[in-house]
């Protein structure tokens, strides 16, 4: 990791200054907006062959993400949907959703959130 330049600071986040969260089962979310976060954040995911989230959950606010590369399964409410890289997806918070990689690579998403949860 690098120091960031000051100018930087508040507007641009470098690849190598990215924080990070890796979570037990592989799953690591990047965050790619800088803080502090205002009205919404950026999340690169990269979840590893076979990975979902443990239960569907629901909060506040929106989420849209698009399929960087690999396969993404998403259930929202009752809907199921298998997206593969390219495509893309947005969805109100406040139903309940879950995700996942049913593929043999990782699947890397860019998601974008309202209001910011990292």
């Amino acid at each position: 990791e690098t120091t960031p330049a000051a100018e930087d600071e508040g507007f641009v986040v470098r690849r190598n200054n990215r924080q990070s969260i890796h979570y037990e089962d592989g799953i690591v979310d990047q965050l790619l907006t800088p803080l502090p976060n205002h009205q919404l954040e950026m999340l690169h995911s990269r979840f590893p062959p076979g990975t979902y989230s443990q239960q569907s959950y629901s909060h506040e606010g929106e989420e849209a993400g698009y399929v960087l590369s690999g396969t993404f399964e998403l259930w929202v409410g009752e809907r199921h949907f298998q997206l593969v890289e390219g495509d893309s997806f947005s969805f109100s918070s406040s139903e309940p959703h879950r995700y996942g990689n049913p593929g043999k690579v990782d699947a890397v998403v860019i998601w974008v959130i309202t209001p910011p949860t990292f």
